[in-house]
């Protein structure tokens, strides 16, 4: 198949679907020459939708980008310098665009083919052959797959292969990166690369990235669908102590993410909190039995952002005690909201992968489920009605309001108003 204009009318949700085209045809009116390039060709070719596009532009893909902004709403960032945009879409579709600079000659003395030769040469730099393959966009092209590089061929064999010998050596980032797809996909790196792999490993080419541009590319592991294996792959090629020192990667530890997977896999998507962070929630578990010292070294050492170490830090305190009360079964719902509020979501997750008994799992789903979204009718400004002024009794009683209300003892408003004339009267309320 050298056209994958059939794949895209069925591979493709109706909305990234109909952007592709539209993508072609103002690329068309605009005398541009456009090419989605990279992962999403990969993936469409293995049948999977991917909703970030890599886009090659001949022309000025700055210029394409802002003709597209007044035509589809979505966030622009240009790079003017560097001839790149990214333009963000609405439900988390978003293009990358890259003027295409160089220009290819077939043959000494030969004259520059201006369409194939310049994605030629954009082509020659990615990392590997199987990303390597571009789809026409343009209207009079449209579909029509460019492979100079054999990736369609080690797409089908599983292979993951760099397009030269230094490939490792100008981006050592690349190491982890292989190594990232070829767990995903489970793939093998073909021999040679593997070779070339091990021996920039063993010269230890990493150290030459900042440690910003690693650990940015450590993150990227952590949002794999199975982070573990990755992890073990490192660790087999002696490389995973030198991400995470002062870490043995251990069954003990790799069981522990295999279960956390297992648990991010069997809740549902419309279940699992809106906000979580998967690096918290990763690193929470990897990190869950190291030292205090350890675990801020390696805080420290990864550039992880304020909030990222202080929910990581508010699960590690608050995780070992809040297990030890989750093992009893007959939790009234107002301790059992007590005990749980405040911990970061990454940690409700992570106490299902750490004590998968059943009745802790429905603690934490009931909890998720229905405690948080019961709150009192009752506000602060009913109470300043009834005289009450801010202070410790004023959130006293919103205390016991909200209780009575996880528990069922009072329902509805007037219910609720009833029972603050009763704390008045009888002044429970009262300091102490």
């Amino acid at each position: 198949m050298n056209n994958l204009t059939p794949l895209i009318n069925t591979a493709l949700s109706k909305e990234l679907h109909a952007l592709i085209y539209h993508l072609g045809y103002c690329s068309q009116q605009g005398s541009f020459k456009t090419y989605a390039v990279g992962g999403f060709v990969r993936d469409l070719l293995l049948g999977r939708e991917n909703r970030d596009l890599d886009l090659v532009v001949e022309g000025s893909a700055v210029d394409f980008a802002k003709s597209l902004l007044k035509i589809l709403p979505g966030r622009l960032r240009c790079y003017e310098r560097f001839g790149t945009a990214t333009l963000v879409l609405s439900k988390g579709i978003v293009f990358d665009m890259v003027t295409a600079r160089k220009e290819f000659y077939a043959a000494p003395g030969a004259l520059p083919s201006v369409e194939q030769s310049t994605l030629k040469n954009d082509l020659f730099r990615r990392d590997f052959t199987i990303n390597t393959m571009a789809c026409a966009l343009n209207t009079e092209t449209f579909g029509r797959l460019y492979d100079f590089f054999g990736g369609r061929k080690d797409l089908e064999k599983g292979i993951i292969r760099v397009l030269y010998k230094l490939s490792f050596v100008d981006d050592p980032l690349r190491i982890i990166r292989a190594i990232r797809f070829e767990q995903r996909f489970d793939f093998v790196i073909e021999e040679d690369s593997l070779a070339m792999l091990t021996r920039a490993i063993n010269n230890r080419l990493w150290e030459k990235v900042s440690k910003e541009r690693l650990y940015n590319e450590v993150r990227l592991i952590f949002r794999e669908p199975e982070p573990s294996k990755v992890l073990t792959r490192l660790d087999e090629l002696n490389l995973f102590h030198e991400i995470f020192p002062r870490l043995v990667f251990n069954q003990q530890i790799k069981s522990r993410l295999q279960r956390l997977e297992r648990v991010l896999t069997e809740i549902s998507l419309n279940k699992l909190p809106k906000n979580w962070n998967y690096l918290v929630l990763y690193l929470s578990a990897l990190f869950y039995e190291l030292t205090e010292h350890d675990f801020k070294f390696l805080c420290h050492l990864m550039r992880l952002k304020r909030e990222e170490r202080l929910n990581m830090l508010s699960i590690r305190e608050k995780i070992p005690f809040i297990l030890l009360q989750l093992k009893t079964s007959d939790l009234s719902s107002s301790r059992l909201y007590h005990f749980l509020e405040g911990l970061p979501e990454e940690g409700l997750l992570l106490i299902m992968a750490l004590a998968p008994e059943p009745h802790v799992q429905k603690h934490v789903l009931f909890y998720w489920d229905y405690l948080v979204k019961k709150t009192p009718s009752i506000t602060g400004k009913d109470l300043l009605e009834a005289g009450i002024k801010p202070g410790p009794v004023f959130n006293r009683i919103l205390k016991k309001l909200h209780e009575a209300v996880l528990d069922e003892k009072i329902s509805g408003k007037e219910e609720e108003l009833g029972f603050l004339h009763f704390l008045i009267n009888n002044e429970i309320y009262a300091e102490e």
